[in-house]
């Protein structure tokens, strides 16, 4: 009798479960974005929201928790209940906060789902700049320690992250070059233009404008390997053979706990969002990448990533 009444209970708790699955999503879900609107990284969220919503039948709203330098939005997500109704997009500052004590946050306080964009770093000069490549200016920064500018975005930025990882990669001190925070990649950029500043570490995306317009020239750009988007720009440690890759990143994701079902269904979704080519096709008109990464993999990068600032901060 207690047998019989075991195998029904289990029986009815598995018929439960594969149902909850099935039944998922029944409600509208939210995606959190730590930034604001207009962005790059509002308008991927978005995209995805888009393409979540034909797939899932359901509602799928953006709404944009800034402040704190991404600190109020990764939070929110990070606080919001593992149920599969509030997702979010967590960005390459998650690999920051911590160790930048900015706030008690980490890739481990997420449940990653799918990676969406991949910005590359890169350095540029203006178009009259005496450098003809990489290694002429790192000869110039070390010939002349602490005389040069450069600027990217603001203090503790990824892109100031950046210019202290190729210095570090190089054997230079972080003050062998002066770092002159800016409201981002194109007032750092017009600042280069107009000579306030030697060189910038943003992405060759923020810059293609200034070099379709004979204004700015690069000189390398930080991913591991060619970029197929800029495949004329030379890969920073291969021209220089010093180790250092960045590129920023975005990531959907739910807070840490998500049901494995239910995390099962979202990367399915993403999958044939992927499929559309829509991300791409933005991310590219934009001057980065949409690369998916899924899985154990993803979890692998995130770690990586965390493991690569944490080492670069840890000696400032």
């Amino acid at each position: 009798m207690k047998k019989s009444f075991v195998k029904t209970l289990l029986a009815t708790s598995m018929l439960f479960s594969e149902t909850a699955m099935a039944a998922y999503p029944e409600k509208p879900i939210t995606i959190i974005v730590p930034w604001g609107a207009g962005g790059n990284t509002d308008t991927i969220a978005r995209l995805v929201a888009k393409g979540l919503q034909e797939e899932l039948k359901t509602n799928v709203n953006v709404i944009n928790r800034t402040g704190g330098s991404g600190v109020v939005g990764h939070n929110a997500i990070k606080t919001a209940k593992a149920d599969g109704y509030t997702l979010g997009v967590v960005t390459v500052e998650i690999a920051l906060m911590k160790h930048q004590k900015m706030a008690d946050l980490s890739y481990k306080d997420y449940t990653p789902i799918a990676r969406l964009g991949v910005v590359p770093g890169g350095v540029q000069v203006a178009k009259d700049a005496p450098y003809k490549d990489i290694n002429e200016l790192l000869a110039a920064v070390k010939a002349n320690p602490g005389k040069l500018k450069a600027s990217g975005s603001g203090l503790n930025s990824i892109w100031h992250l950046n210019l202290l990882g190729i210095l570090k990669s190089a054997g230079l001190p972080e003050d062998s070059v002066k770092f002159v925070p800016s409201q981002g990649a194109s007032a750092a950029l017009q600042e280069l233009v107009s000579g306030g500043i030697d060189f910038t570490t943003s992405s060759p995306g923020e810059a293609q404008s200034m070099t379709d317009a004979g204004m700015v020239r690069h000189l390398a750009i930080t991913t591991p390997t060619k970029s197929e988007l800029y495949a004329n720009i030379p890969v920073f440690q291969e021209a220089t053979s010093y180790k250092w890759t960045l590129n920023g990143w975005n990531v959907l994701t739910a807070p840490q706990g998500l049901p494995d079902d239910i995390k099962l269904v979202l990367e399915k979704a993403m999958e044939k969002v992927y499929a559309t080519g829509e991300l791409q096709k933005f991310a590219n008109k934009q001057g980065f990448e949409a690369s998916a990464l899924y899985g154990s993999e993803l979890e692998k990068f995130m770690a990586d990533e965390d493991q690569k600032f944490g080492d670069l901060l840890s000696t400032k």
